[in-house]
């Protein structure tokens, strides 16, 4: 029987088999070293998940917000870190077991954050509906981008308006992210003969993107659908009396208005989303955006990020809704979110506080009526607005029951209809008191304008709306997110505006020379 001899290994031999096996395995040595990696990390934020939820950054609602914003590799948290490894890893080993691993790592992690926030909001609450959104931070925002097909009378909007707002969108911002992309029409219209979905299909080619494009109808029990408290001979006696005023004669407004407030967020087609962006027909971007929006509102624990706010120049417009927000402040104390946090100082004024036309300057001015308050004042609405034009919401926000109780009041008060209340005018009411005024952002890098051409076709159009235009006027911003645009035009901080009250509330530095636009 044959037997084989053990050879004797000759000094210096070792190293060079071994330096021999190295080079054999070096990709399976650097795959299993990262492996290693990514499970440290996993075991290490696993651990950090299930601390007390005073310890999670997650749910840290600092107000001391960065004055501008950081290119997406400065934002990197640890759990963006450990997002990138895992993408890295995924490369690497590129096979399907792997990406089963990281997912149940992930879903692992979100259950153990999930539970822990939890424990310190009650799922009634607002800040309670927020904990599944703030618990993804450090992974890919659960986020769509919204185009409404109507204008804001009930018009047909020239498709060729659409095709070039989304072309234009996906160069400036979603070229780079690729999020889902929804197409809502009020009624299926532009749906039935297949050529618009033909055009879209055709611009966003799914071979050449990883998003899903989505053609969804509004339902019609929550779109057309008018409540039985509400008069519709009242509703005719309103578009009457407002004929003169922006939309003011329209009903299709008016259904819009109660839906973009109310309903869409429950909406079945958006049940799988965290966050929408609402993009208008015709909305243009002017600078690129080469920074998540939605990642940086998700990982700091923002709700509603917002590029243009305006004064309602029409009292008319917003007449009630005031009274019924301080009716609903005062009956559900324990929703609201205490004077000295919310962003309540946004939309009020003490015009009668004593020598307040005295003030030099607006810091000065809110001190006064901020003693007024403490002395008793009675604040005033000073019809204030974050424009929906250009509005980034959390979803879970709207579908929160503080929110919805907030809602069905305004709902059974009749305004959508009788006064014409707007969605923008009743959102922002709605976050003014529900939210911490920390979590409510400018962005200040985004310019962008609108189209006057889909602004109204009935009625006069307000001088507001021809000024919608955006452009930093921070020179810095302007070179760094390669804007196109007439920093002469930027409606920030024009006497229109609400954005500069905006920046005194929330102690954040103006940009040089904000004063001279």
């Amino acid at each position: 029987m044959a037997t084989r001899r053990r050879q004797k290994v000759a000094a210096g031999m070792l190293p060079r088999q071994l330096l021999h096996l190295v080079r054999r395995n070096i990709r399976f040595i650097g795959v299993t070293l990262l492996l290693l990696v990514v499970v440290t990390q996993l075991s290490l934020r696993s651990g950090k998940a299930t601390q007390s939820s005073d310890n999670m950054p997650i749910f840290s609602l600092d107000s001391s917000l960065p004055d501008r914003l950081l290119p997406p590799e400065a934002l990197l948290s640890p759990e963006g870190t450990l997002s990138q490894l895992s993408n890295q890893t995924v490369a690497a080993v590129n096979t399907t077991e792997q990406a089963i691993q990281r997912t149940r790592a992930q879903e692992k992690i979100l259950a153990e954050r999930i539970k822990s926030g939890y424990k310190k909001y009650s799922k009634e609450t607002t800040q309670g509906a927020l904990v599944p959104s703030f618990a993804n931070a450090g992974f890919r925002p659960r986020a769509c981008l919204l185009m409404f097909l109507s204008s804001s009378t009930g018009d047909r909007v020239d498709p060729q308006l659409i095709y070039s707002t989304v072309t234009n969108v996906q160069q400036r911002f979603n070229n780079w992210f690729e999020y889902d992309w929804v197409f809502l029409s009020a009624d299926g219209y532009e749906f039935k003969n297949g050529k618009f979905i033909e055009e879209i299909n055709a611009l966003l080619p799914a071979e050449q993107y990883s998003f899903k494009v989505e053609f969804a109808v509004a339902s019609e029990d929550k779109f057309w659908h008018v409540p039985e408290s509400v008069d519709v001979n009242k509703i005719s006696d309103s578009q009457i009396r407002l004929s003169q005023l922006e939309f003011g004669d329209s009903k299709f407004f008016r259904l819009m208005s109660r839906y973009f407030t109310g309903h869409l967020a429950r909406e079945k087609f958006l049940e799988d989303y965290d966050w929408v962006w609402r993009i208008e027909p015709g909305l243009e971007l002017l600078c690129d955006v080469r920074y998540d929006l939605f990642r940086w509102m998700q990982d700091r624990s923002q709700v509603m990020g917002f590029s243009l706010s305006h004064k309602e120049p029409h009292k008319e417009l917003v007449e009630g809704l005031w009274d019924l927000s301080k009716k609903y402040a005062g009956a559900q104390t324990k929703k609201i979110v205490d004077y000295g946090e919310n962003l309540y100082e946004f939309i009020t004024e003490y015009p009668d506080v004593k020598d307040l036309d005295k003030a030099k300057n607006a810091e000065e001015r809110l001190k006064k009526e901020r003693e007024g308050a403490k002395g008793g004042a009675d604040p005033k609405h000073n019809q204030c607005q974050m424009d929906s034009g250009f509005l980034i919401t959390n979803l879970n926000f709207m579908r929160s029951l503080p929110y919805w109780a907030l809602f069905q009041d305004m709902d059974k008060d009749g305004g959508f209809f009788y006064k014409r209340w707007s969605a923008s005018a009743a959102q922002t009411m709605a976050a003014s008191l529900l939210l911490r005024r920390n979590q409510v952002y400018f962005f200040d890098s985004v310019g962008f304008r609108l189209s006057s051409s889909e602004l109204s076709t009935s009625s006069q159009v307000s001088s507001i709306s021809r000024n919608f235009y955006n452009c930093p006027i921070d020179d810095e911003t302007y070179r760094e997110f390669n804007c196109e645009c007439d920093q002469g035009l930027d409606f920030t901080f024009m006497k229109d505006s609400c954005t500069s009250r905006f920046y005194d509330i929330t102690n954040r530095k103006k940009p040089d020379d904000w004063d001279k636009h």
